[in-house]
């Protein structure tokens, strides 16, 4: 019966919730309430909300087979790293977790009992998000494939995220930076370094570089590809937006240090019996390109020889904008160099970089009077 008098004189109320479309396990509920009348009102509300028909796709394909599906469309449409990315995700996080749910009953509070069980693994909120983004994708494959009539997804509302503080260098701890690297034995690391800080250039676009991206006549870097590894094999592809394909003034004294680093190079490359050509990699040491980890690790064994407290290889790109700012450039040349999509982009980002112009303008009033 799913309403029993106890023996306290209040009313238990036990309903089956059917199967749980997630763990493929049969759930059951149990409430207990004073009355007899408040029992079965309950037990309608509960029949309502957990058996009531529910509109389902006319395919049956599992979550599996829908995964399968779903990294096919990535693999063929995305860039190499984000497919690499979402295999990733997948397997560590949502395989095992959905390996035996119905999808046509998977409820929008499933998604959301999974994102709490997210939350109290202690995962950080974006690594949460961005597994619930892929989630996501995975449903709406099921729905294109006429698997479900709805996303579950939908609705669910991301994490909030703490905004850490942005973390770069002033000129002079940049300049303290390349002091404690070693000339003669770890040249490649100062020129790399020192492109990455007065050009702001990703490291995928960095370690993309060829020398014949390098225009020594016009003073330019032409950025236009990006460099990753995927499973060791070097992968070339687009960089991160259109607006990415831009082409970097450089300083003088900039171009004569990567043109010293090229002839260094060459004597390296002679030493190991490889071929040297305008084709070759402008931060290549051996016969492949280096990975982004050399230069990342490298950071942090530089900084150790002093008191410098070491930043992430990205954060040498946002040195490059409060370079920029400390000398007074305006956002439109920012976003230039960046090749951000709009100044908004460079507002949002870096804004907070910015002196105050209110102050500005407030001290300039007083000359009116």
């Amino acid at each position: 019966m799913p309403i029993k008098k106890n023996n306290y004189g209040s009313y238990n109320v036990d309903i089956s919730i059917g199967i749980d479309p997630i763990t493929g396990k049969r759930r059951r509920l149990t409430r207990t309430v004073e009355t007899k009348k408040e029992a079965e009102d309950l037990y309608y509300q509960l029949s309502q909300k957990y058996n009531r028909g529910k509109e389902i796709g006319t395919r049956n394909l599992s979550f599996k087979t829908v995964t399968e599906i779903y990294l096919e469309e990535c693999k063929l449409h995305a860039k190499p790293n984000y497919y690499q990315n979402q295999c990733y995700l997948i397997q560590k996080h949502l395989k095992e977790q959905f390996k035996n749910s119905n999808l046509k009953k998977v409820t929008k509070d499933d998604i959301k009992d999974y994102q709490q069980k997210l939350i109290n693994s202690g995962l950080r909120n974006k690594s949460i998000n961005n597994i619930m983004i892929t989630l996501k994708r995975v449903f709406e494959t099921a729905l294109e494939a006429n698997v479900i009539h709805t996303n579950p997804c939908n609705g669910v509302k991301n994490l909030s995220l703490n905004k850490e503080q942005m973390k770069f260098w002033t000129p002079d701890q940049f300049k303290e930076f390349i002091t404690l690297i070693d000339d003669k034995n770890e040249f490649l690391f100062k020129t790399y370094y020192t492109v990455a800080y007065l050009t702001g250039m990703r490291c995928g676009e960095l370690l993309a570089l060829n020398w014949n991206d390098i225009d020594s006549f016009q003073r330019e870097i032409n950025v236009y590809k990006s460099l990753t590894y995927i499973d060791k094999k070097v992968i070339i592809t687009e960089p991160k937006t259109r607006n990415s394909i831009r082409r970097i003034s450089i300083n003088s004294k900039l171009l004569k240090l990567l043109n010293t680093w090229k002839e260094k190079q060459k004597n390296l490359f002679k030493k190991y019996s490889l071929e040297h050509s305008n084709n070759v990699h402008v931060f290549q040491y051996r016969e492949k390109a280096p990975t982004k980890d050399i230069f990342s690790r490298r950071i942090k064994t530089i900084c150790e020889r002093g008191e410098l407290t070491p930043i992430r290889q990205h954060d040498l790109r946002h040195s490059h904008v409060a370079l920029l700012i400390h000398q007074r450039e305006d956002y439109t040349t920012i976003k230039e160099r960046l090749g951000h999509a709009s100044i908004k982009t460079t507002i949002d980002v870096y804004g907070h970089l910015f002196p105050n112009k209110q102050k500005e303008t407030a001290d300039r009033l007083d000359d009116l009077f």
